[in-house]
């Protein structure tokens, strides 16, 4: 009789192969565990950005609803904790999964329509003079306003600590109607593969001085306030102002943003027109529910953003929240490289005092409604109330501010009816370095930049750029296109 001499090593390769966790078929990453590559823009300056990646098999989760997700992170708190998204997660939810609105936010006392009609400029601007200025809101419509925003903040930002890495599964992970919250007791924080959508503030605020200007040639605009045809009342300016970003890198250090996608998702501020007559109609001052995407201010430090994709947005990427700041000197150090900016109005970035390098991005938009240099505040004004075009101007790419080192790198550039007085801006800056960029398939031009003349100098030269070799502009367009956003990992 024979033998069956293969039946014992089958049953002991069975046994070997299932104690070994040997897998036969392709072999699949977990993305999770990857840290920061090495020297991978200014994250890495300070040795390696590990997120979680050390994290304990109790610490490693995957959640699909807010109240799992913030048990998650209360439960490791600053140990290294791998989150993993999946699915959908709303975090203006409560514990039971139903989704909070207006009215579940909104304290006693608080009335949208009352608060327009006591805070319009027609009414509000006509009790102040100069010497009063600013026009600082004040009363019991306010002070309830500002108790409803504290509701609402207290319900949908999610504050992550230290040692984290936030992580999407598969390809449609997301975070819808809150915000990310990284503050200056964190750092060492990985975010990637998820798609970030509207992060909605309910109670905008009205800020009478935002953009304030005495302007001549606006009729009837004067300091003081005479009848209903003249006064401050009849000046330009003031802005809507929301309170939440998707990412907020609040004084955050050492932080990695990659492959993620952001957007206003299904309420985009094009929903909410403006709502004062002329002169406070531009399009600047519609009803704003959405802030930034990534906003990086209050000493924050260290960051590195790539491959992402930022789409239908308008304020998109702060760093440094004020020309007044007294602790950003010295901090604020970001990169940005391999990310697509698409249809978006402006701040990609807007850079006060750090040192920021932005390398093989590419921005598209239309700039069709900008302000035409040429023309009066007053003739840009009224151009613009006939304006009919996509639903964010794009009005300034890269904005340099106060005491910035903005360091452009091979960049693409393809604005439609603009050019580089679009590419980049002054705000506030003097210096701003480029090399190897391209406007509409010719090489940017500094000296047709927005704003006062910028010297095309840099006090600081990149160094950090781990793998990434930096590619010629006529190649990052397919790159980017091909390979940044969520679910590309």
């Amino acid at each position: 009789m024979k033998k069956p001499a293969l039946l014992i090593p089958a049953i002991l390769c069975s046994t070997l192969c299932a104690c070994a966790n040997v897998h036969f078929g392709p072999y699949v990453e977990d993305f999770a565990r990857q840290p920061l590559p090495d020297n991978d823009g200014w994250a890495a300056l300070e040795g390696p950005v590990t997120g979680g990646s050390a994290a304990s098999p109790e610490n490693d989760v995957t959640v699909s609803t807010r109240k799992a997700l913030f048990d998650a992170v209360a439960k490791a708190g600053t140990a290294p904790k791998i989150i993993r998204i999946q699915g959908t997660i709303n975090l203006s939810t409560d514990d039971t999964g139903r989704e909070l609105m207006e009215q579940d936010y909104a304290a006693p006392g608080y009335d949208f329509a009352a608060y327009m009609k006591t805070y319009a400029p027609a009414v509000w601007n006509t009790r102040l003079d100069e010497k009063d200025r600013p026009f600082k809101l004040s009363g019991p419509l306010e002070d309830a306003r500002k108790a409803s925003v504290h509701r609402q903040r207290q319900q949908v930002t999610l504050k992550l600590p230290s040692n984290t890495t936030l992580i999407g599964v598969g390809t449609d992970a997301k975070l819808i109607r809150g915000n990310v919250w990284i503050g200056a007791e964190a750092e060492n924080v990985i975010i990637r593969n998820i798609t970030f959508e509207d992060a909605f503030d309910y109670f905008p605020a009205w800020d009478p001085n935002d953009n304030f200007k005495l302007s001549a040639d606006y009729p009837g605009c004067q300091t003081t306030y005479v009848d209903a045809a003249t006064g401050p009342q009849q000046c330009p300016g003031g802005r809507w102002n929301s309170e939440y970003d998707n990412i907020s890198i609040n004084g955050g250090r050492r932080v990695w943003i990659d492959h993620c996608t952001f957007t206003d998702g299904e309420r985009p501020d094009t929903l909410f027109p403006p709502v004062f007559p002329f002169p406070h109609n531009d399009i600047t001052q519609k009803l704003q529910h959405h802030d930034g995407t990534v906003d990086i201010t209050n000493a924050a430090d260290l960051v590195t953003l790539s491959y992402n994709v930022f789409r239908d947005h308008d304020k998109t990427n702060l760093i440094g929240n004020s020309d007044n700041a007294k602790f950003d000197s010295g901090h604020l150090r970001v990169s940005f490289h391999h990310n697509l900016y698409e249809e978006i109005g402006q701040r990609m970035p807007r850079a006060r005092f750090g040192m920021v390098h932005v390398y093989n991005n590419v921005y598209i938009g239309d700039a069709s409604g900008a302000d035409i240099p040429t023309r009066t505040p007053y003739q840009n004004h009224l151009a613009v109330l006939q304006y009919r075009g996509p639903a964010h101007i794009m009005r300034s790419v890269l904005g340099a501010g106060k005491e910035s080192g903005l360091y452009s790198e091979a960049n693409v550039f393809l604005i439609a009816h603009g050019g580089n007085e679009i590419a980049v801006a002054s705000a506030g800056g003097d210096n701003f370095f480029d090399k190897g960029s391209l406007v509409n398939g010719q090489p940017l031009d500094i000296t047709k930049a927005n704003g006062k003349p910028l010297n095309a100098t840099s006090t600081w030269t990149p160094t950090l750029y781990g793998n990434n070799k930096v590619l010629p502009a006529s190649e990052v367009l397919e790159e980017v296109r091909s390979k940044a956003g969520a679910g590309k990992l």
